[in-house]
């Protein structure tokens, strides 16, 4: 049963709403090529070694010259949000700032991610290469859409849809914490620890960002009020930047 069940007298207040849109498409992978300059792949590799470079720790790799970028829909703590594309498939991008701890970023990101498998969840699709000039990740199953998007929209000039998507808000941000917090993982301890994104079909999706300071990681899985905390706090931050 959801922590949320038969709630009432919640609290809406500050964060970022972040809408995407675009087409839903599945990625089953591509003919391999021999990979860009910067990725450090040397042509003369045998085809099983070069397979397990684009394909490491379960993890797809996304080579550079197959992604673009269309523009920024958010930002977030050593990291920006695109819109983007791979291959003409619409994806959400998230580009970490440059730096020595980029990847680092990058990779906790991946370990806080990668096994989960929810609807109201925002999987990755892939990143980049270890040895590419830039790190990121790309996300599947996202829609493109404006920063504010329909919410705000709706909040201004459609009473109906606003009250709907705000109920809509409310069940599929609590499906995904309920989610979350049953999975092997620390849940992230404030909602600057999530971005959220609404679909096309006004589903509401979390993704996670690893807490980067490591004494405010430690969080009672089990300790519903703060659960609680941050539900609120994430319907908070959706409100307020619509």
């Amino acid at each position: 049963m959801s922590f949320i069940s038969n709630a009432s007298g919640i609290t809406l207040g500050e964060g970022t709403f972040t809408n995407v849109q675009g087409n839903l498409n599945i990625y089953h992978g591509v003919k391999r090529r021999r990979e860009d300059s910067q990725d450090l792949h040397v042509s003369g590799e045998p085809m099983a070694k070069r397979r397990r470079q684009e394909d490491r720790d379960g993890m797809k790799i996304i080579r550079n010259k197959n992604l673009s970028l269309a523009f920024e829909i958010g930002r977030g703590l050593g990291y920006r949000l695109h819109a983007g594309k791979i291959k003409e498939r619409a994806v959400v991008v998230k580009v970490f700032n440059a730096g020595r701890n980029a990847r680092e970023h990058l990779d906790a990101t991946v370990l806080l991610s990668q096994g989960l498998l929810h609807p109201n969840v925002l999987r990755i699709e892939g990143t980049s290469s270890p040895t590419s000039m830039y790190h990121f990740i790309a996300y599947e199953n996202a829609q493109r859409q404006t920063a504010e998007g329909p919410l705000a929209t709706a909040l201004r000039d459609d009473l109906d849809k606003s009250i709907m998507l705000g109920f809509k808000m409310i069940s599929d941000l609590s499906s995904g914490i309920d989610y979350l917090r049953t999975q092997d993982i620390t849940l992230p301890p404030g909602p600057e620890s999530f971005d959220v994104f609404l679909d096309i079909n006004d589903r509401f999706l979390l993704s996670l960002n690893p807490p980067r300071d490591a004494t405010t990681a430690h969080q009672e899985q089990g300790d519903t009020r703060s659960v609680w905390t941050l539900f609120n706090g994430l319907c908070q931050k959706v409100v307020l930047r619509s």
